[in-house]
């Protein structure tokens, strides 16, 4: 039992371990984990599991021409109205001239605009087949290993369940342990605009987004299952049986072209199956190999203290309790440094889209403001971390973004200013929108200053040679 469960019962190094004694009720409670392109957000209940899958690329909506024309005739005119105190007119030929054409963003709503937003993939759904009660349950992310790891003992079976996001093969592995034989079904579900599908010991996941009567973005999840235990398919799970060992291998794909934005014509279900097949069977090979590439990231900057004795055993929320109330805990700050740091490497990678306003993680269809990319401030503060804390590469995404707003940016820029150059406001998507918003008391801030400023990265690395190429993967399993 001791060996079984060591991963859990040896004490949990307080800086680097986000601890639960509980399942999460909501999704800000769950574990995160990623290797920038896909996600998860592991809730470790024990009745029916939810494990929330996504694919930084996976938005709705499409191209659209949002810039008004005749925009630039009206800017003398406001500025004159400025510089003669009248901001109230001005203002309202401000409201009436420089905001999109159309339906820009869909006021944060865009689900089924052209704009679109960020969605969920699907969910991974972990039905245990009972309800009776359990004991000794502990959650735990480790941050330095990249691994999401839950333990419950239940009718005096010890129940272990890890998870990673694969940095060198690009796949989602889930595994589940028991000492004595279990029987779980296991199936995905997404609401909308998808078929699953199961047969034999693989979940097939493929749908459309929708790009405001047109069709949108192909997307495809495959689940391969491998267990020690009996397996039935059926027509909404995969039934297994008499189980004391479970792996679980997530592909997930789009058709976005990370390159150069828009859509390719690849067979997205093709390209799913090509992640597993190139993924090794094994677990614990494709554990060791992932969290070498990971922690060759976070292991460049660490700080270290000394730990509590006062915490030891403690949840992170009530560690977090006892310092707001003023006691000592010198690991804590360090605790969230080393948080900061994981979601950043977890939600960004070389040749991909940068971290949106989720980061990499939903679980919504029509995600808050969208999912979006907030050129005002948010998408740069996702960012502020890297340069400091040794993480420069992942800036890359970042980087590639703003240098392919320049073309839709130039647009703009005649539009509303008749001006040469490029410029981008308040918003945008994978599509490089850079139109204004559809109301100007937010949407026609200029913005394009801060991606430039993102760019001076010469400040951190010395690096005179640096180049802003695009990189993109040969061949899945390539990071």
């Amino acid at each position: 039992m001791l060996l079984f469960l060591g991963t859990l019962l040896k004490a949990q190094p307080q800086d680097v371990s986000v601890v639960f004694h509980k399942p999460a009720n909501h999704f800000t409670e769950s574990i995160p984990i990623g290797n920038g392109r896909l996600g998860a957000m592991l809730f470790g209940k024990t009745d029916v599991d939810r494990i929330v899958l996504n694919e930084i690329s996976l938005w709705s909506g499409g191209t659209q021409d949002a810039d008004d024309p005749n925009a630039n005739n009206y800017l003398k005119e406001i500025q004159k109205l400025l510089l003669e105190g009248k901001n109230l007119e001005a203002q309202a030929l401000l409201q009436q001239h420089f905001v999109a054409k159309g339906k820009g963003s869909c006021l944060g709503q865009g689900a089924n605009c052209s704009y679109g937003c960020y969605q969920v993939l699907a969910e991974l759904l972990l039905d245990w087949k009972t309800t009776s009660p359990i004991q000794d349950y502990k959650r735990v992310l480790r941050l330095d290993e990249a691994i999401a790891v839950t333990s419950f003992k239940r009718d005096n079976n010890s129940i272990e369940q890890t998870a990673f996001a694969d940095f060198k093969n690009d796949v989602i592995w889930v595994k589940i342990k028991a000492t004595s034989p279990l029987n779980l079904d296991i199936s995905l579900f997404r609401k909308e605009n998808a078929t699953i599908t199961y047969q034999n010991n693989k979940i097939s996941l493929n749908g459309v987004l929708p790009n405001d009567g047109k069709e949108g973005m192909h997307f495809a999840s495959i689940v391969d299952v491998q267990t020690d235990g009996k397996i039935e398919s059926t027509h909404k799970a995969i039934a297994i049986q008499s189980a004391k060992e479970i792996t679980l291998r997530i592909s997930a794909v789009t058709n976005y072209n990370f390159d150069k934005g828009g859509l390719s014509d690849i067979s997205v279900t093709k390209k799913a199956n090509e992640y597993l097949q190139k993924a090794p069977m094994s677990f614990d090979r494709a554990k060791a190999e992932s969290s070498i590439v990971f922690q060759g990231l976070f292991n460049r900057n660490r700080w270290y203290g000394k730990a509590n004795a006062n915490t030891e055993g403690l949840t992170t929320f009530e560690r977090l309790g006892r310092f707001y109330k003023g006691e000592q805990d010198a690991l804590l700050p360090i605790l969230y440094y080393n948080f900061g740091r994981y979601l950043l490497i977890s939600s960004s990678r070389e040749g991909l889209l940068p971290a949106n306003l989720q980061g990499l993680w939903a679980e919504e269809y029509q995600t808050p403001w969208n999912g979006d990319y907030h050129l005002n401030i948010n998408i740069q503060m996702n960012y502020w971390l890297a340069e400091p804390t040794n993480l420069s590469q992942l800036t890359e995404p970042l980087q590639r973004f703003t240098k392919n707003l320049v073309p839709n940016g130039s647009k703009t820029a005649k539009a509303y200013y008749n001006a040469n150059g490029w410029v981008a406001h308040v918003i945008s998507n994978p599509w490089f929108y850079t139109s204004p918003g559809e109301s100007a008391t937010w949407g026609s801030t200029l913005t394009e200053a801060f991606l430039v400023k993102n760019i001076c990265k010469y400040l951190f690395t010395k690096d005179k040679l640096l180049r802003v190429e695009p990189h993109v993967a040969d061949s899945p399993g390539e990071v």
